[in-house]
């Protein structure tokens, strides 16, 4: 793994508050100070986490360089940061003469999380299970239901306007939408008004469609989709085939296609 995206702040919260549980366990227990040092260990991967995956995006990035600091779009690379936070980490408790126990089992407990984390966001699901009862409305207001769209295999990415990750991924599924006329590919707007919706299409000129908007956020409730982009993959039977939660690239979308097209029965990892 080299890179992961989610929708929010989740994983690498919870790999801090790892960190913060073992280092907090080390003085509770044997009296060892640690947490100024983890807390500049734990930073430290982070930032560089982010720098790298920024480098590693640097096009999409620079069409917009705002985004850069919006660290909400879970842009990290896994590899970079862990590497920089045990480096980091040794170089401290060299340097202060903290313990190195404590701090390098708090980063480890932090990579453990965060690996954990991004394995979770890789190709996934429950057993196979069909689309959702789910009422949905097109831009123009009529409402439609999922199952009803297609009689063929179908693509459902959850996605918002103000998601980097989904909008980046954009350009791959219009180019797929257009080369696969077997795979019906749906687009539903988690959130967000019509309009919204509208101007953004507009604005990064995408022709896209079946473009659908669920106010209420009710499909990603009902296909446990918490973070976005999701994309979800269901057979021509109408059930899941295949969930991958966080951005596609192109090559990694054409391999789910051809998974997806192929004959096959049950449930894919």
């Amino acid at each position: 793994m080299d890179k992961f995206n989610v929708g929010s702040w989740g994983i690498p919260a919870l790999a801090i508050l790892a960190s913060a549980a073992v280092s907090w366990w080390y003085r509770r227990r044997r009296g060892w100070h640690s947490w100024p040092a983890v807390w500049k260990t734990i930073l430290g991967g982070l930032v560089a986490a982010r720098i790298t995956f920024v480098l590693q995006n640097a096009p999409e990035y620079a069409a917009e360089p705002l985004s850069i600091l919006d660290f909400s779009d879970g842009g990290f690379s896994d590899t970079a940061g862990i590497l920089v936070a045990f480096m980091l980490g040794a170089h401290l408790t060299a340097r202060t003469n903290t313990p190195r126990r404590p701090v390098l089992a708090a980063v480890l407990s932090a990579g453990v999380v965060w690996i954990g984390g991004a394995i979770a966001m890789l190709d996934f699901g429950p057993p196979s299970t069909p689309v959702p009862l789910v009422e949905l409305r097109r831009l123009d207001g009529t409402p439609v239901q999922l199952q009803t769209l297609t009689d063929k295999p179908m693509v459902v990415n959850l996605w918002a306007t103000w998601c980097p990750p989904c909008r980046r991924e954009m350009p791959a599924l219009q180019d797929a939408q257009k080369r696969h006329p077997g795979i019906t590919f749906v687009f539903v707007n988690e959130g967000e008004d019509a309009a919204t919706i509208t101007a953004f299409l507009a604005q990064q000129k995408l022709d896209l469609d079946n473009v659908l908007t669920d106010r209420a956020r009710e499909l990603g409730r009902r296909t446990g989709s918490f973070a976005m982009p999701t994309t979800l993959f269901y057979g021509k039977d109408g059930r899941l085939f295949l969930r991958h939660m966080g951005e596609l690239d192109r090559d990694g979308l054409d391999r789910r296609l051809e998974m997806l097209a192929a004959p096959a029965t049950g449930f894919k990892r």
